[in-house]
């Protein structure tokens, strides 16, 4: 684990040390020309002023001590072989025949020499070690650069204090997170927050939405399921008690198959509860694939034809070659839904049709019926958990619309509730997103 203060201050101390070292490169490079330029246009100056002036009388000329700077000036006269120096030096520089600026290794040293010869027997020499060039140029540098390494300290101090204070609002938000209570789902505030940090918290505030909209949808349906278990649980125990005090085979046998239906009643209960349960977690990251709907509605009324014949049930289809993305198996579970609620609503001799269209972008499926109909008021709570029309006499949980809605809001689709078959009944219509070839 790291932290985010010291890697900030590390890679501003590296980038600045990085920055520093470019500089002074640059700046002694830049130092190192301008000097050059100068000092070669004093040794030019020079050798042209002794051209100017001296009088070729060698012999009258004695040796100097080297300025501050280690000009050396040499003058040679080749017809007499008099040399003259203006500082000892342990030989003289050799006749050169080009004239002008060159860099001669010279007694181990190397020089930076200007030549002019005044006439043809005397020459003139100008010379100045690079070294000392260097030394110069590096001194410039240094003077420019000392305000910049005195200012160091203190960038790197008030980088310290601007960094700790732009954390200060992180460390603020860790604080308040860490001191909250596993129950306390409120938002964070945002009040007062950089862009950098405020952007974090209200991704957070909207987990914590999230967070809490799920929790209160499971609290719900654990209180719903263990209400709704607890009836047919208390019916079989009754049962049982029954079947225990009967006197005859008859009222023993009678008593059984009842509780054979209770525990069928019960086991489609837990059925429903364990789809709903799989249904709800991360159903998002489910793999869709392409799904034929007409396929789908063709095994739905092949499974399901036999409860609608046992009720003299006309179950007929209208389907195009229609596809959307989806869970097949979500997909079939939302039509036999649909189309058992129907089976189950509706009266013998009734008619349900299973129909699908294309709308514009979009796949209609609608299951239709000529039963009783759901009243407009009740058209709202009918998708809602463990809830029944009143008035229903059909077995039943409350579930199955439940389940059919969730699986709708999983495929991004609608679902609407309106007039059946022959002007009475109840039409499921749904809408789901098409793949249009």
């Amino acid at each position: 684990m790291y932290s985010i203060r010291d890697r900030l201050l590390w890679t501003f101390c590296i980038a600045l040390l990085l920055a520093g070292v470019a500089a002074t490169y640059m700046t002694f490079i830049s130092a190192r020309g301008e000097v050059d330029r100068f000092l070669d246009t004093e040794l030019e100056q020079i050798a042209v002023s002794l051209s100017a002036h001296t009088d070729g009388a060698l012999s009258n000329m004695k040796a100097t001590s080297s300025d501050e700077q280690h000009i050396v000036i040499q003058l040679r006269d080749s017809a007499t072989g008099q040399t003259y120096l203006s500082a000892n030096i342990p030989s003289a520089f050799p006749d050169t025949d080009v004239e002008g600026f060159a860099n001669v290794r010279h007694e181990g040293q190397t020089w930076r020499i200007f030549s002019l010869k005044k006439n043809e027997t005397l020459s003139i020499i100008a010379a100045q070690p690079v070294d000392v060039r260097v030394k110069l140029a590096f001194t410039s540098a240094l003077h420019i650069l000392q305000p910049l390494v005195l200012l160091l300290p203190f960038l790197v101090v008030a980088v310290w204090l601007l960094v700790g204070q732009g954390l200060a609002s992180l460390n603020r938000t860790a604080k308040i997170v860490s001191t909250r209570s596993s129950t306390s789902l409120e938002p964070l505030p945002v009040k007062g927050l950089p862009v950098e940090v405020k952007q974090l918290v209200v991704a957070l505030n909207d987990l914590l939405a999230k967070l809490e909209q799920s929790l209160e949808s499971q609290k719900r349906f654990a209180s719903d399921a263990a209400h709704e278990l607890r009836t047919p649980l208390t019916a079989l125990k009754l049962q049982v008690q029954l079947a225990e005090r009967a006197k005859t085979e008859e009222s023993r046998q009678k008593a059984f198959n009842r509780l054979h239906a209770g525990i069928d009643r019960a086991t489609g209960l837990v059925q429903q509860l364990l789809v709903i349960a799989r249904l709800d977690p991360d159903a998002h990251k489910k793999p869709f694939v392409v799904v034929n709907l007409a396929d789908v509605i063709g095994s739905v009324v092949d499974e399901l034809s036999v409860l609608a014949q046992q009720k003299n049930i006309a179950l007929e289809t209208n389907t195009v070659d229609l596809r959307v993305e989806g869970m097949e198996d979500a997909l079939k579970l939302l039509i036999t839904n649909l189309t058992d609620n129907a089976i189950r609503y509706t009266q013998p001799e009734g008619r349900i049709l299973l129909s699908i269209r294309q709308q514009d972008h979009l796949a209609i499926i609608e299951v239709s019926d000529n039963g009783p109909g759901i009243a407009p008021e009740e058209r709202k709570r009918v998708f809602d958990r463990f809830y029944r029309a009143l008035g229903t006499k059909a077995q039943g949980h409350g579930l199955g619309l439940a389940i059919v809605k969730r699986i709708v809001e999983i495929h991004h689709g609608e679902i609407q509730i309106e007039d059946g078959l022959d002007g009475k009944g109840t039409t499921m219509r749904i809408q789901l997103p098409a793949l249009i070839a």
